[in-house]
């Protein structure tokens, strides 16, 4: 009898020491598999939680035995090699799962690099080729003559006009006045205060009813003095005629020239250097000449109406026809903007002071047709 005791004691010792984790043989377990959207290793725990300790983990696409006790249907009871805890189900699958293939890394996107002033004005100049401003066969090189700068307007009052055949009605100096005056004929070139008189009046060609825009833009010229002697070089010192346009000041055509700017990039018609100088007594070259024009047609756009803020409080301008696109500006309450196009969706595209356009909701402003 004591031998039988003695038999089952250490019985009991030995089973005692057999590891925790050893497997229970469970009719009702079946086979599953380890699987991860990334591919890693999965916890075994030794309770069904995640803060309970973990036992080892699981290579992908290794094969465990499921038992039949599924715990909160977010764990099951798995064995693992001499190892049995808890696996969350969502890790587990009945079908072998294919050899983890790390997704291919999308290629980082190189900065766009900003293109230097040399390279905008020739992006610009090509623009202008294809748009047809640029007269066939007309080189960049050089100075820019009469018949340049009137070969480049004709080209942008017929393309604003939609009129193969419009001609030029508002000239500064006619080429028969050119040539008799001081301002460049006997060198074959156009002063750069001229040629701003000439652009101020393809703006009267195109239509357009008011191009100073109320002087609200005017930038500082340093050398505005010399403006005056251009003006005695083209022979225009006759007192003003309010029905003539080419007796103004041509200060204030060269600034209502400055203050335009196009609307596609933001750059002025024409440009003063970085002391502020326009140097009206230059010569205009012919790189100058067609940036100018180009730059003139993007600048105006005929309106079709007027809107009139009439909320309360500031209305945001946006970038584009939408609340999504970024605030640009703000527009104070009872400020009036001409409208360039009516967008879907209740907005309005519109020609603010200095020349660039932006969006404004329809919510915010009344809306009159022109």
């Amino acid at each position: 009898m004591k031998r039988i005791i003695a038999l089952m004691m250490l019985l009991a010792l030995l089973l005692g020491l057999l590891p925790v984790s050893a497997s229970i043989y469970d009719p009702g377990a079946g086979t599953m598999y380890i699987k991860t959207e990334n591919g890693k290793s999965v916890n075994m725990r030794e309770q069904a939680g995640t803060d309970a300790k973990v036992i080892i983990t699981i290579p992908y696409g290794k094969s465990v035995m499921v038992y039949s006790d599924f715990v909160g249907g977010q764990w099951s009871h798995v064995q693992y090699g001499m190892f049995n805890g808890f696996v969350m189900n969502q890790f587990l699958t009945d079908r072998q799962p294919k050899p983890f293939t790390p997704p291919t890394p999308k290629p980082t996107p190189r900065p766009t690099a900003t293109p230097s002033p040399e390279q905008r004005r020739a992006n610009e100049i090509n623009a202008a080729r294809k748009l047809g401003i640029v007269p066939e066969g007309m080189k960049s090189e050089g100075l820019c003559t009469w018949t340049d700068l009137h070969n480049l307007l004709t080209n942008v009052v017929r393309l604003k006009t939609k009129n193969p055949e419009a001609q030029r009605a508002h000239y500064y100096l006619t080429k028969e006045e050119y040539a008799a005056s001081g301002a460049g004929a006997q060198y074959d070139m156009v002063l750069r205060g001229v040629a701003a008189a000439e652009l101020y009046g393809a703006l009267l060609d195109m239509g357009d009813p008011n191009p100073e825009l109320n002087h609200t833009n005017d930038p500082y010229i340093a050398d505005m003095a010399d403006i005056q002697v251009a003006q005695q070089y083209a022979g225009r010192t006759a007192p003003y005629d309010a029905n003539d346009w080419r007796t103004k000041d041509l200060t204030s055509m060269v600034l209502t020239v400055l203050d335009h700017t196009d609307i596609q990039n933001g750059q002025a018609v024409m440009e003063l250097d970085g002391e502020h100088n326009f140097y009206p007594t230059h010569p205009l070259t012919r790189e100058e000449a067609i940036l100018a024009a180009a730059r003139l047609y993007n600048s105006w756009t005929t309106y079709v109406g007027t809107v009139v803020v009439t909320h309360s409080r500031q209305a945001n301008l946006r970038g584009g026809p939408s609340m999504k696109d970024a605030i640009v500006g703000k527009a104070d309450p009872g400020a009036s903007y001409p409208v360039i196009a009516v967008e879907k969706g209740g907005w309005y595209k519109v020609l603010l002071p200095d020349g660039k356009s932006a969006h404004i909701s329809g919510s915010m402003v009344a809306y009159s047709q022109q």
